[in-house]
């Protein structure tokens, strides 16, 4: 889930925010940038984030996608970065892992599965590891129907202020 970028100052403030998803991933970085002024936008797919990076300026925009998708689109963007320093890339396995990562679900002690998911993840039954994370935390949140998990929708307990500082916090940001 490295940053790419030429910053070396790391937590990045960006202008912009360029969400790979339209999904839970983008309500989810859209009320992060509400809440500080920051414009965030859908690409509505991996192939649109290109035509999204076409339009800027001067600003500092952070592209948001999952690692677990992006790889062949890679070269291409790492390109764009080439020419545009004010660029940075941050690629996580998925949002679901980011959630796991993040400490959000009670109990989940996700230590091992993250550092070796392959160990876990029969690739029979998953067709990525981002199919795998996303039920992973669908069953492990389905504990409590106030932190129910869908793609589709993001409950409210996920922008809980405590619940966002995690994710950051397991991005990077310390909020």
């Amino acid at each position: 889930y490295q940053i790419y970028s030429k910053f070396q100052n790391l937590p990045v403030h960006p202008d912009k925010i360029i969400v790979e998803d339209s999904n839970s991933g983008y309500e989810f970085f859209n009320a992060i940038g509400q809440e500080n002024n920051i414009l965030c936008e859908s690409a509505g797919g991996k192939s649109n984030i290109f035509s999204k990076l076409q339009s800027i300026g001067q600003e500092t925009v952070c592209v948001i996608a999952d690692g677990a998708a992006i790889g062949p689109e890679m070269n291409r963007l790492y390109e764009i970065t080439e020419r545009k320093s004010n660029i940075v890339l941050y690629f996580p396995e998925s949002f679901e892992w980011l959630i796991l990562k993040a400490g959000v679900i009670p109990g989940a002690d996700m230590d091992n599965i993250l550092k070796n998911p392959a160990d876990y993840i029969e690739s029979a039954q998953y067709f990525s590891w981002e199919q795998y994370f996303t039920e992973l935390l669908i069953r492990l949140s389905s504990v409590r129907d106030y932190m129910r998990y869908s793609k589709e929708k993001l409950m409210p307990f996920y922008l809980q202020e405590e619940n966002v500082q995690k994710i950051l916090h397991a991005m990077g940001q310390k909020g």
